[in-house]
């Protein structure tokens, strides 16, 4: 009886002081469906800079799926992979407007395998002129004390504010008002190097290893990106709550497909 005490505690402790949101279409998930009447429009130029397909490893070269055109308007299903700490930065024709809730949605190729997430991640930067750059404060709660590989699964809700924490067809969602901006005319994907090596590995806001699949020794190495999107915000109002000054989710109005 004390047995099935202690596990009922543990999955009520779980639920309630679960850090982030839940994966793309879960009610409460920060994230938006590719086919979403909220998105507005989508990028229109792009400049990458890959990564190797292996930080540690240069002799294997760099990805060679996608180009730049690849990026360009709606999620379909063509990406550009980024390689070790590779990087795009998005243009769009119009600026991207700070308004009611979220501003944008970052479309990634994750999927889910039984009940769990394949997930790849980046961060994601912001700039107005194109020279100032500001990055969205991320949190990763994956465990470090092993390297989650090619085999292993992540938990999305370990995630915060890092792009590829939704499976496709979701987009995840960022808010300007986060980082301070009124509009944005570029948005930047840095690809994250999911290394729990202290050497090179990357780290999130608070200064933790960011651990996701690694190494990915493929010709798609690194973040496999689809499309960005510019959303309507006043669909999509954030509403977070705290528990014991602790942030709870979900608490977002649902906005599924």
């Amino acid at each position: 009886m004390r047995n099935i005490v202690s596990i009922a505690f543990l999955l009520v402790s779980g639920t309630l002081f679960a850090q982030f949101d839940g994966a793309g279409g879960e009610n409460g998930s920060k994230s938006v469906h590719k086919d979403h009447e909220s998105i507005n429009s989508w990028a229109t130029g792009a400049e990458v800079v890959r990564g190797p397909i292996q930080m540690n490893d240069i002799a294997l070269g760099y990805p060679t799926i996608g180009t730049w055109a690849s990026v360009i308007g709606p999620m379909d299903g063509s990406v550009l992979s980024l390689g070790d700490g590779g990087m795009v930065t998005l243009t769009f024709d119009q600026p991207i407007k700070n308004t009611t809730g979220y501003d944008f949605a970052v479309f990634e190729n994750g999927f889910k395998v039984g009940l769990s997430y394949y997930l790849e991640l980046a961060h994601v930067e912001v700039s107005d002129n194109g020279v100032d750059f500001y990055r969205f404060p991320s949190e990763s709660l994956t465990d470090t004390s092993f390297q989650t590989n090619n085999f292993s699964y992540t938990e999305p809700r370990n995630l915060y504010n890092l792009a590829g924490k939704h499976q496709a067809p979701y987009g995840t969602l960022f808010d300007l008002e986060e980082v301070g901006l009124e509009s944005a005319k570029f948005v930047r994907l840095i690809d994250v190097v999911g290394s729990v090596n202290d050497s090179f590995g990357s780290r999130d806001s608070k200064g933790r290893l960011i651990n996701e699949p690694w190494p990915t020794p493929f010709e798609s190495s690194g973040f496999d990106l689809d499309a960005v999107a510019v959303v309507n915000g006043t669909l999509l109002i954030r509403e977070e709550q705290t528990l014991n000054g602790v942030l709870i989710y979900p608490s977002l109005a649902r906005i599924g497909e």
